[in-house]
């Protein structure tokens, strides 16, 4: 969904740029920079229109989802119908990236889950968050600039 969100409305830029150069260049060619110029705009306004609905509609996507960690365990909570306590022998191993960090959730990282930087309240939050990744789990992999 990201791909599509980033490049579709430079696509219909583009699309639209070509469109209008047809229009004003050659006079046989209306019909298809008026398509062109209306297929623009379906696709300008197509991928954010299906990204608001996509996550206005889902129930479980649209909420916020709250996370804790202490010595003993992971704990995350989307509202009242989801709760997952993960015990930190459970995790076998973590990366840091630019964005967060992943936890694996699966030996090699077959399934994982991610806890985004901005997650936190502060850089304080995120150096201990690391800090009990790196006593109960150990060291991770970093991905992206060192911290």
């Amino acid at each position: 969904m990201v791909p599509m969100f980033r490049w579709a409305p430079w696509f219909a830029t583009v699309l639209g740029v070509f469109s209008l150069v047809l229009l004003v260049g050659f006079d046989d060619m209306v019909p298809v920079a008026a398509f062109g110029l209306v297929c623009a705009l379906v696709i300008g306004f197509m991928e954010p229109v299906a990204v608001w609905w996509r996550f206005s509609s889902d129930e479980m996507i649209s909420r916020t989802v709250v996370g804790s960690a202490d010595d003993q365990s992971f704990r995350m909570a989307v509202g009242t119908s989801v709760r997952e306590e993960i015990v930190w022998e459970e995790l076998p191993g973590w990366t840091e990236t630019r964005q967060g960090f992943v936890l694996e959730t699966l030996d090699e990282g077959a399934a994982s889950l991610s806890v985004p930087h901005r997650a936190f309240a502060s850089d304080e939050d995120v150096t201990s968050f690391r800090t009990l990744l790196q006593q109960h789990i150990g060291p991770g992999k970093h991905i992206g600039p060192a911290t």
